[in-house]
């Protein structure tokens, strides 16, 4: 007959492995490449998520949508990771974004802080004046000079044609689109704005700890500087690699 103690292990054994066959719910943001792409699920912050997850033994379900709803259903416990700025269980920095103020060197723009955008006609990404700081929320107050769209394509496209003056964008996305417009010379961007550290917000501590420790492995492996050549042709890492 099995001992009380062997058949407690069993149980707590097979408890851990149907936990371990779960599953972790994640999620990402709709496609910006080159950084997430929903329809080929791959790009640089889609591999830098999902492949240290899996060396660490998970199996994934990766779901797309708005980072707001995301927060809320990591709040109620329907998933597991999120893409984040704050939280519980928060992973070590993964990606870097660079937000510049990009303008054709043509059009001569002078852009010696961020009050000065309030001179020219200025697109942004959607949710720029809400993530880029007070300054650019004042700037933003003057819709007929500012506005905010969720096309990056259309964007690039109305700097090319000068309906706008001054693009805010990520450097690697907006430059990713760049190659589908009509091209009208060089462009100019202007770092106005302090880069953005991004990290995982985690319902578990263990899953996080797992994530970073696979993470730094990947890190010492040249994961970075492998994505970087693959999705933008480049040697070097910056600057979507964390400091």
């Amino acid at each position: 007959m099995l001992s009380r103690s062997w058949l407690l292990i069993c149980y707590f054994s097979g408890l851990a492995a149907s936990h371990a066959a779960e599953p972790l719910r994640v999620a990402m943001g709709i496609s910006k490449m080159p950084y997430v792409s929903m329809e080929a699920q791959n790009g640089i912050e889609y591999e830098l998520i999902t492949r240290p997850l899996l060396a660490a033994g998970y199996t994934l379900d990766v779901q797309h949508m708005p980072n707001k709803r995301a927060q809320t259903l990591l709040e109620r416990g329907e998933l597991d990771a999120v893409i984040s700025l704050s939280g519980n269980y928060l992973s070590q920095p993964y990606i870097r974004y660079q937000n510049m103020a990009i303008s054709r060197c043509a059009n001569q723009v002078k852009l010696p802080d961020i009050a000065a955008l309030s001179r020219y006609q200025v697109g942004a990404f959607h949710g720029a004046s809400r993530f880029l700081g007070p300054e650019l929320a004042q700037v933003a107050e003057n819709r007929l000079r500012y506005q905010e769209l969720a096309d990056q394509k259309l964007l690039n496209r109305m700097l090319a044609i000068g309906h706008l003056d001054v693009v805010i964008s990520d450097i690697n996305i907006f430059r990713h689109f760049e190659a589908g417009v009509q091209p009208t010379g060089p462009i100019c961007p202007v770092a106005l704005f302090a880069p953005t550290d991004y990290r995982l917000a985690f319902r578990q501590a263990p899953v996080r700890d797992a994530f970073d420790r696979e993470l730094a492995k990947l890190r010492r492996q040249g994961l970075y500087e492998e994505l970087n050549w693959r999705y933008l042709r480049s040697k070097d890492a910056a600057p979507f690699k964390p400091q």
